[in-house]
């Protein structure tokens, strides 16, 4: 199928690309995350950031660890149009004492009637992203929403996001109405980008 046509929210968005959502690899290149991202509000279809459960923080350098990190949801516009692609960006603060690292994709799943993995978007090559403590990275969420008529509609509740190379996870709620279903499509028009990609 033809790509959609890309609108942008008043969100900040990253370009993306395309694979099974999971477990980024390893990738050149290295970027390191200094500065803060408006955190979503209770209203307006975002969420503030919870603080994930654990205790401890990560070593100087080494992998961001889902129970350092702090989660939260940028406030986005729901889509109105089926041929329109929004995006919903995430943000991941480090809330440990030292640096942690980052590479590739996080695993996204939307959850709702059914449980939607998303694809990787990968026209964009991820790269190693060093957050430092209090400051934040993001990743997106492209989607299509859903338009009566426009195919099978999909009412995702929560999203369950697990770090790349981590095995914990961490739920949010899902900020906005129903997506179009395209979970078998080949290209589908919703699906996750690196972490960092600009």
């Amino acid at each position: 199928m033809s790509r959609p046509r890309v609108r942008w929210s008043a969100v900040a968005v990253v370009a993306a690309g395309l694979t099974l959502s999971g477990c980024g690899g390893d990738h050149s290149g290295e970027a390191a995350a200094t500065s803060s991202v408006p955190r979503a509000s209770a209203s307006g279809g975002g969420s503030s950031a919870p603080t994930p459960s654990g205790s401890g923080s990560a070593a100087s350098g080494g992998r961001c660890r889902t129970a350092d990190l702090g989660f939260a949801i940028v406030p986005t516009s729901r889509a109105k149009n089926p041929n329109l692609q929004y995006a919903l960006t995430i943000t991941l603060t480090n809330k440990g004492a030292t640096s942690c690292v980052m590479t590739g994709y996080p695993g996204v799943d939307l959850v709702g009637p059914l449980t939607w993995s998303l694809a990787r978007q990968t026209a964009v090559q991820p790269h190693r992203v060093t957050v430092r403590p209090g400051a934040t990275t993001t990743f997106n969420i492209f989607y299509l929403p859903y338009v009566q008529g426009s195919g099978a509609e999909f009412k995702p509740t929560r999203i369950v996001v697990t770090p790349p190379g981590e095995t914990h996870s961490h739920t949010l709620p899902w900020p906005v109405g129903s997506i179009l279903l395209q979970d078998a499509a080949t290209h589908p028009g919703t699906y996750v980008s690196p972490v960092g990609a600009k």
